[in-house]
């Protein structure tokens, strides 16, 4: 089966765009839609109401020379980004008639908490991305099935106003990113009953603590990306009830690591980013001592240098990794980048499997 698709731009409301968009959406090619449209009106959402090709829509104001497109849905759903848009469009998107998945706002500074309010009617809304800006407009407009927030640009987020979060009884996923300020504390964070993921991106304050984190009984995924300093402590973490998958990336020196020494459920450690050039503040040493000690994990993912990863794979083969179960040692998956794991490949011991990140 061959899938086509179809990107339409709608400058301006000229009389005749109904009709190109509607015989658009019944050509039985057509199997996957983007539209591009500086307008919303009530006439275009009932135009595009019935169109099941319509994955990606992005209304957008006057002065926008290129848009900011959605992510897609994994499922073909629709995927909405509103870029300098006036505050009836929300209303407009409610209208729709269909399912909206995932909302991303932009540059609109017209929103108040009215104009949001048309967002409690769509309730299959399970992502949204937002600044701090748009929070305190959010609080009792958020539909109880969002299951992930994306809070962009975070260097003017406050406590209160992480106070709307706690209203979404089905929050699973939360990134707050561009650099969370030293003032901010993570209690709020405390009665999000279901928060599974969460996200810290460009690094942790000195004055922030991680210690709100371990009320969160449900949080087994934590990123911290950015840089953790050493008066930061992630002790924290190893009281973490159901915790399993950290990330650190951006700087972490030895202290940071030692800190999370004997973390009894982590299983999936990554330190690094591919995004980002090779960690070089933490030393081999660490590495391998934390991983000693943390006696449930077995995958390491690992972006440093060559002579950091070659040491590191080297000592975990001399370590004394401890045992799986009664019958068979503990082996530990370690992940390189491919250039790196190619050079690594032929020194993997039993115990110690190099693959390719």
């Amino acid at each position: 089966m061959f899938i086509f698709t179809f990107y339409m731009r709608l400058l301006s409301a000229g009389a005749k765009y109904r009709c190109p968009a509607t015989r658009l959406c019944q050509c039985w090619l057509c199997q996957c839609l983007t539209l591009w449209c500086q307008w919303c009106s009530g006439e275009l959402a009932a135009a595009l109401s019935d169109c099941s090709p319509l994955t990606q829509l992005c209304p957008t104001g006057p002065e926008v020379a290129e848009p900011r497109w959605p992510g897609r849905n994994l499922w073909d759903r629709l995927s909405v980004s509103l870029q300098g848009v006036t505050a009836d469009t929300i209303s407009h998107l409610a209208d729709l008639g269909r399912t909206v998945t995932q909302l991303e706002i932009y540059d609109c500074p017209d929103l108040t908490v009215g104009s949001l309010k048309p967002l409690t009617r769509c309730r299959e809304l399970q992502r949204l991305s937002v600044t701090p800006a748009d929070l305190p407009l959010l609080r009792g407009q958020l539909p109880e099935g969002l299951w992930c927030l994306n809070v962009r640009d975070c260097t003017d987020l406050t406590t209160v106003s992480l106070e709307p979060v706690t209203r979404c009884r089905e929050l699973r996923r939360l990134t707050l990113s561009g650099g969370v300020p030293d003032t901010v504390s993570l209690e709020p964070l405390t009665r999000c009953r279901w928060l599974e993921h969460l996200t810290l991106s460009g690094g942790v304050p000195n004055t922030v603590s991680l210690e709100p984190l371990t009320r969160c009984r449900e949080l087994w995924v934590l990123t911290l990306s950015g840089g953790v300093p050493d008066s930061v402590s992630l002790e924290p973490l190893t009281r973490c009830p159901k915790l399993r998958d950290l990330t650190l990336s951006g700087g972490g020196p030895d202290t940071v690591l030692d800190s999370l020494s004997g973390c009894p459920r982590l299983e999936y450690l990554t330190l690094g980013d591919l995004q980002r050039p090779a960690e070089t503040a933490f030393t081999a040493a660490a590495v391998t001592r934390l991983v000693k000690s943390c006696r449930k994990l077995d995958r390491l993912y690992l972006h440093c240098t060559a002579d950091t990863g070659r040491t590191v794979l080297t000592a975990l083969k001399e370590a004394d990794l401890g045992r799986r179960s009664y019958v068979w040692p503990r082996t530990i998956r370690l992940y390189v980048p491919g250039e790196l794991c190619r050079q690594l490949k032929s020194q993997e011991g039993r115990w110690v499997k190099v693959l390719e990140w």
